[in-house]
């Protein structure tokens, strides 16, 4: 009877770790498909889509510093941004590492590079590499950035 009972045991355990297995593919591949919408939207320049990717109550901290809260504001940010200083860039994000602490969180840890940046003056500045953590929210079986922020690591001294 022990063995019996051990045998359904690991048959449940294998069940449900397969299950979680094609869960947690599942919900990455969700959250790698918003990432390539931010991507697309932003290289299109479309503020509204690019923010729709985002919490109604989500958040951004730039890379420079600047930080919009909520979706309203991260859109007129995106749209000054892209009407100003980022107009015609092009952004490449790279996930690194996806993880789920719970169910419907995740944490993406990833790199970007940002090209076609101008200075005032026109002269085109190099490529701008940096990472980003964010933080997403699965809310009625829809992934959103809940929390992102990103940096520029200083030059190498080398």
């Amino acid at each position: 009877m022990k063995k019996i009972c051990l045998v359904i045991l690991m048959i449940g355990f294998a069940v449900s770790y397969k299950t979680f297995c094609q869960t947690q593919k599942q919900n990455e591949d969700e959250i790698k498909k918003r990432i390539q919408e931010y991507e697309n939207a932003y290289n299109r320049g479309d503020a509204k889509a690019t923010a729709a990717i985002y919490a109604v109550d989500g958040s951004h901290t730039y890379a420079n510093g600047i930080i919009n809260r909520g979706r309203v504001e991260i859109e007129k940010g995106l749209q000054a941004s892209f009407a100003g200083p980022t107009k015609g860039t092009q952004i490449k994000i790279t996930p690194e590492v996806i993880r789920f602490p719970a169910n419907d969180v995740a944490v993406e840890e990833a790199s970007f590079i940002l090209t076609g940046l101008k200075m005032q003056d026109g002269t085109a500045v190099p490529p701008i590499k940096g990472f980003c953590l964010a933080v997403y929210h699965k809310q009625k079986n829809e992934w959103f950035a809940f929390a992102i922020q990103c940096m520029v690591p200083p030059p190498s001294t080398k």
